[in-house]
């Protein structure tokens, strides 16, 4: 009997922690999907014949921040969570609360200009953050009271991959501008697919963060559920995140008219490939511990000729490390430079 009641309070706990991080990620997946865009202010609310929606760039601090907030928050508590302790899980209430605050204050008294119109927006309670952000921090509290055992997570992993996820909603929004003829033309250029829509929504769902969302939730379940659903989640998350530029990968062949050429390496998005390789990695490797003397002693071994039941494991480990790192190298260095 107390074996059973431990076992449901071991779940409870589970549930607890990942319906925190779920809830943490419920601004970034209603704003995904199209709920709550008048509420925040990094949306565009023209009106007009090309209505042009965000996220964008903005010229406002506060603003700014209130999008970086509610982008890295899942992440966040997510990581907070694999640290095991009760410490760190009322670290996170800390932040999910902070968070909270910061966008009140920011809605109701620095609420910004628009970034369409440049003027000055109307006052609109957050209504996402109001509804998701207490959940969050009431389960947070909740799972606070169950222990959680610590076991080597991949933390540096899942940053890696939440990284990579969030490149293009940290680096690459739209650029605010009052200008909707410019905006207009500039779509009427694209050439018409099959897959336009679908693409559209992809980007902006990019954008917005949701495959950050994604690597957070995955990481959340390895970290609260058995390692059999912690797999099960890391490989669900991995597919979903390569469907991203699976569809670039669609959008590019259909493109078949000559007016508007964009080369194959600037028309995928290759971070999110990186992103799923180092999801996939953290959820099925057994244990991945990478120290600066743990591969000064690897080298010094494989230059003596000592490693051969070692290559198969850690070496392989190191080299796949050493190829998305270079990835992830070149993926910075290719955004930042013009291609044309």
């Amino acid at each position: 009997m107390q074996g059973s009641a431990a076992e449901a309070l071991s779940l409870e706990a589970a549930a607890l922690r990942f319906g925190a991080v779920l809830a943490a990620s419920g601004p970034v997946i209603l704003t995904a999907f199209g709920v709550g865009r008048q509420s925040v202010g990094w949306f565009c609310s023209a009106t007009g014949s090309h209505p042009v929606e965000g996220p964008y760039a903005l010229e406002n601090v506060p603003g700014e921040l209130l999008f970086w907030g509610v982008l890295l928050l899942p992440v966040v508590v997510a990581g907070l969570l694999l640290r095991g302790s009760r410490r760190a899980t009322l670290t996170a209430v800390a932040a999910v609360g902070t968070v909270l605050v910061f966008g009140l204050v920011t809605a109701l008294l620095l609420p910004g200009p628009d970034p369409c119109t440049g003027q000055e927006r109307a006052v609109v309670l957050p209504w996402p953050l109001i509804v998701c952000y207490p959940v969050a921090a009431g389960a947070l509290i909740l799972a606070a009271r169950s222990p959680q055992h610590r076991r080597p997570y991949r933390i540096i992993l899942w940053a890696g991959a939440a990284g990579a996820a969030a490149w293009v909603a940290m680096f690459q929004r739209c650029v605010a501008t009052y200008d909707m003829r410019v905006v207009s033309v500039t779509f009427l250029e694209i050439p018409e697919s099959p897959w336009d829509g679908l693409a559209w929504w992809s980007g902006e769902a990019d954008r917005i963060g949701l495959p950050v969302v994604l690597v957070a939730l995955a990481a959340a379940t390895r970290a609260t559920t058995s390692p059999r659903w912690g797999r099960l989640s890391g490989t669900a998350a991995a597919a979903a995140l390569l469907l991203f530029p699976l569809l670039d990968v669609a959008m590019y062949i259909s493109q078949d008219s000559g007016d508007f050429e964009l080369p194959f390496a600037d028309s995928v998005r290759w971070q999110l490939v990186v992103a799923t390789v180092l999801v996939a990695w953290a959820a099925w490797s057994p244990r991945v511990r990478i120290s600066w003397a743990g591969i000064g002693r690897l080298a010094r071994s494989m230059i003596r000729g000592q490693s051969k039941g070692m290559i198969s494991g850690r070496a392989k480990n190191l080299a796949v490390a050493v190829a998305i790192a270079a990835a992830s190298v070149w993926l910075v260095v290719s955004s930042f430079t013009p291609t044309r």
